[in-house]
């Protein structure tokens, strides 16, 4: 939970040109958008298109963000939020690629999902350092 301080810094973080990937990590979705709806209590998240840039920045994702490992079988989503037309809050809910940053024994994910999940990492950093 955050704070009232944590809040107006992360506010004036984002506002500022500053960047926030989160990843829902399976059952983080309600905490995350209470806490986001602290940040910004006027703004929702969007559910951002396949075609948006972020998606085709270096390595091409034509159906979003990936799923990295499973957990319910549900389809991954990428949402974002905006200050002044620009993506400031990126957030992958269902699709878990962080998974595949951790140490390969962690969560046994196979080598094709782990180099997928890194690619889209990538893209995420490229994006971010590129806005």
């Amino acid at each position: 939970m955050f704070s009232k301080d944590e809040v107006y810094r992360l506010r004036t973080y984002l506002e500022n040109g500053g960047f926030l990937y989160i990843d829902d990590d399976y059952g983080l979705d309600n905490a995350v958008r209470r806490e986001m709806k602290k940040v910004f209590p006027q703004v929702e998240f969007v559910e951002l298109p396949f075609s948006y840039g972020l998606y085709h920045s270096l390595y091409k994702f034509e159906s979003g963000p990936p799923k990295t490992h499973e957990h319910d079988k549900k389809s991954p989503q990428g949402f974002g939020i905006f200050v002044n037309e620009r993506l400031a809050v990126y957030y992958t809910f269902e699709s878990n690629p962080s998974d595949g940053w951790t140490d390969a024994t962690v969560h046994n994910d196979p080598p094709e999902k782990r180099e997928e999940a890194l690619k889209f990492g990538t893209n995420i950093v490229i994006w971010a350092l590129s806005q």
